[in-house]
């Protein structure tokens, strides 16, 4: 399956101006907006205009809106025809618990498409090499901070929690030798926005996770990870993407860890996968 779309919006995206990046963003988080309606409805969506979005189109290597559109449909089509197969062997299985697991899992695997492997390995370097790290998250997004620090900490023995009803002033740390790795979603938190703020007054490197290149944080941040979390049919599906990301970003710092043998004694009670 061509997804070309993806490599094209990425590799042009830095270049993009700012109203552009808005109609990138939402091509990479919601391409089936481009499949099904016109440009002017796209505009109206992302609120640019329809000269914007066809703009767009020509700035990362199209004809036209329509030459964009024919390969997503081609691509929605062909998914399609998959998952209508996939139904078909799941016959035999219970419905409900299988349709909603599966329907993570495909949310998981399309994310891998949107993945930047050399932004991701600057942040796993960052934070290899930080001798302090801050993870921060409100609300929603406090427990994925909680998951990826107290796991952090067991691994390198320098993370903290950012609590911010007990934790004013826990800035004060030498910002080259540090990162604050911050998680962000719709709708974004006024104080995440806030202690990014005052992060980069402070020059500490940020680490965003977010669900949008153009979110008020990633405006901010050093690093940026945008995970694609705003699925139209379930507003849950932020859970299962992120978790399975954090899960793959402390296994990558572990196996870096055991060759550089800077893993803390605490690792030792980690259950780890045996090989068969």
């Amino acid at each position: 399956m061509s997804l070309s779309y993806i490599e094209k919006t990425k590799e042009k995206f830095p270049s993009l101006s700012k109203g552009l990046k808005k109609v990138a963003n939402e091509l990479l988080n919601e391409p089936l907006s481009f499949a099904i309606h016109p440009a002017k409805k796209v505009g109206s969506i992302i609120g640019v205009s329809e000269t914007m979005v066809i703009r767009f189109c020509h700035e990362i290597g199209y004809a036209g809106y329509s030459n964009l559109q024919k390969e997503l449909r081609q691509i929605f089509l062909d998914l399609e025809e998959s998952d209508l197969q996939q139904r078909k062997d799941d016959t035999a299985l219970p419905h409900s618990f299988t349709f909603h697991m599966k329907g993570d899992i495909n949310r998981i695997k399309d994310n891998l498409n949107h993945l930047d492997e050399e932004t991701l390995e600057k942040a796993i370097q960052k934070i290899l090499t930080s001798e302090k790290i801050l993870v921060a998250g409100y609300y929603h997004s406090f427990a994925f901070a909680h998951w990826l620090s107290f796991n952090l900490n067991y691994i390198l023995g320098n993370a903290s929690l950012y609590r911010p009803e007990t934790d004013t002033g826990l800035l004060n740390f030498p910002a080259k030798k540090s990162c604050i790795i911050i998680f962000s979603f719709y709708r974004y938190a006024v104080d995440t926005i806030h202690l990014a703020e005052e992060a980069k007054q402070q020059g500490i490197p940020i680490i965003a996770i977010t669900d949008s290149r153009v979110s008020p944080v990633a405006e901010l941040a050093d690093i940026v990870i945008p995970l694609k979390v705003n699925y139209q049919k379930t507003f849950l599906a932020k859970g299962p993407v992120t978790l399975s990301f954090i899960n793959a970003m402390l296994l990558e710092i572990i196996e870096r860890g055991e060759t550089h043998g800077t893993l803390q004694q605490t690792y030792k009670y980690f259950v780890k996968d045996e090989e068969k």
